[in-house]
Parts: structure tokens; C-alpha cells; sequence
């Protein structure tokens, strides 16, 4: 598996409009149909909106591809779109996107750190 985070702006006091398209978002369904998404998490605060996606194993691109053509999550970002600067677009490729993944793990009582 892998996990990126996704950052983009958002404009401060949309906060709770934020919660409330994501709490009419049925998850549960959107990664239930198979698109290649093990877990989503989302942040945001201080102008910030964070999405952190793991994919399962396999090609990354292909199943982020799945992942922003599913229908669901097209019309998730659709009502995002009035409060977040920019969303992750399906062809606009990996590349191109504010895209980070993990390269330091720190854990208490873990041992010593590991490069990830």
C-alpha cells in the first residue's frame, strides 16, 4: 500500500460547509465499489484542506486514476469545488499535482526512526 497527501487552500470560515459535504459523502459505498482506495483521511484548519489517501498494492497511478473518475468522488469534489482552491483531477497527472508521501517515521516506544 501506498499514502500521499493531497494539499490545497481553502477558503477560511468554509470550514463547516466543508464538514458538511463530506458528511453527506457516503464513504462507506465510494470504497466499497472496488476503486483501488484503502482509506481516506481528511484535514483541514488554518486555510489548509489535506486529503490523505492510501491506495491499495499495485500501480498507484492506476488506482488514483479509479479513484478520481469514480462517480462519487467526482461529485464529492464538484460540491468542494465553492470552498477549496483545488482538487486532484482525473488526466491531470501525478506530477503536476501537491502531492507528499511519508519519508520519516518517528514513533514513541518504536525503536529508532526509520526512513520510509
Amino acid at each position: 500500500m501506498q499514502t500521499v497527501l493531497y494539499v490545497s487552500s481553502l477558503d477560511r470560515g468554509s470550514e463547516v460547509a466543508i464538514r458538511e459535504v463530506h458528511d453527506r459523502f457516503p464513504l462507506d459505498e465510494a470504497l466499497a465499489s472496488g476503486i483501488g482506495v484503502e482509506r481516506v483521511v481528511v484535514f483541514i484548519g488554518s486555510g489548509h484542506y489535506a486529503l490523505e489517501i492510501t491506495v491499495a498494492d499495485g500501480d498507484f497511478q492506476e488506482h488514483f486514476e479509479h479513484f478520481l473518475t469514480n462517480r462519487t468522488v467526482r461529485d464529492l469534489f464538484s460540491a468542494l469545488a465553492p470552498y477549496v482552491t483545488a482538487l486532484p483531477q482525473p488526466n491531470e497527472g501525478t506530477a503536476h499535482m501537491p502531492l507528499a508521501t511519508a519519508m520519516l517515521l518517528w514513533q514513541r516506544g518504536g525503536g529508532d526512526a526509520t526512513t520510509v
